[in-house]
């Protein structure tokens, strides 16, 4: 075991709530013609500074799942001066690179070609899996079909993406859907090894969901997945817990050993009534020591698994060994 917990420091960055999807639990989404469905270029931007400025290396832009095919979205979307969302997405990564942060996009569910476009301005990219079970929590959402999320995550590895992927506890899956589900990724990752982290993420309800009134699991619940996918996943894959959702000390000691995206500037977009802890805090908590990474892991930096495109900022945010430069 590391003596040493690892975590990102990120700026959080939702271009757009917009989404084709309609989950039973979440909080994010938003019609096209509501305040904050679509971040405009000088917005994006202005955060991306705020993150530069408060020493950040990563720049997450998260969005609802392919949010052209909803009607209206493109209207929008010409009003802030682009054609295609993929386009949109592209420039404000250049920017983020340009301006020293390293960009990890949650693009939900995309076409092949436009992951390769990505993976050139990409330093990693994640698509939670949530189950490999079909649940009723989904039965509005075609994006979180369990075989195409699969597939998008193979296909991230055919293009030698490091990738994040995880489950989603208490949205009325069965502990035997996430022992499939855990070892589903386990062997996509045995076969492409890309998978640089796990996250075991706990349902927390929000209001106005259908899933308001529903209990989250237990937290002998969420120590039983976190031991799981320690046992499961292979051991070159990190086990991730969000710590503004759950207490990470227990869960760190049943073998859970990165704490993700922790931002300093921006709120969790997905889980807004959940503040970041402050990173000083967890470390005494935990009672270990904190280790910064870039969004890509330290084995990927050393590997070489990123674009030329991102290479210089790589090089000069990482140490020896594929951490953050301190």
């Amino acid at each position: 075991m590391q003596g040493f917990v690892t975590f990102s420091r990120n700026v959080f960055i939702p271009l757009t709530r917009v989404c084709r999807n309609s989950c039973a639990y979440c909080g994010f989404k938003r019609g096209v013609d509501e305040e904050g469905a679509l971040l405009d270029y000088h917005s994006v931007v202005g955060l991306l500074r705020r993150g530069a400025l408060s020493s950040c290396a990563e720049a997450l832009f998260t969005f609802g799942e392919a949010p052209w095919v909803v009607e209206g979205f493109g209207d929008r979307l010409e009003e802030i001066g682009f054609g295609s969302f993929i386009d949109y997405l592209v420039e404000c990564s250049r920017k983020a690179i340009e301006m020293g942060l390293l960009p990890h996009t949650n693009a939900g569910v995309i076409s092949f070609s436009d992951l390769r476009r990505l993976k050139s301005v990409n330093a990693s990219m994640g698509l939670m899996l949530e189950t490999t079970a079909d649940l009723e929590a989904h039965a509005d959402s075609p994006g979180k079909d369990p075989a195409t999320r699969l597939r998008f995550i193979e296909e991230a590895g055919r293009l030698k993406i490091p990738f994040t992927t995880g489950i989603l506890i208490g949205i009325g899956e069965s502990l035997s859907d996430r022992i499939e589900s855990l070892e589903a990724i386990a062997r996509v990752h045995r076969r492409f090894g890309h998978i640089q982290e796990v996250i075991i993420q706990n349902f927390s309800p929000k209001p106005g969901t259908k899933m308001s009134r529903c209990e989250p699991p237990l937290a002998s619940t969420m120590l039983e997945a976190v031991s799981l996918a320690r046992s499961i996943l292979p051991e070159d894959v990190a086990v991730q817990v969000p710590p503004n959702l759950i207490d990470p000390k227990s869960l760190v000691e049943h073998g859970a050993s990165d704490l993700g995206g922790i931002s300093t500037v921006t709120i969790d977009h997905i889980n807004p009534e959940a503040p970041w802890p402050r990173i000083e805090e967890l470390a005494r908590r935990i009672g270990m020591p904190l280790r910064e990474r870039l969004p890509i892991y330290p084995k990927y930096v050393r590997d070489s698994w990123y674009s030329d495109e991102i290479r210089p900022l790589i090089e000069m945010l990482s140490d020896r060994e594929g951490f953050r430069k301190v």
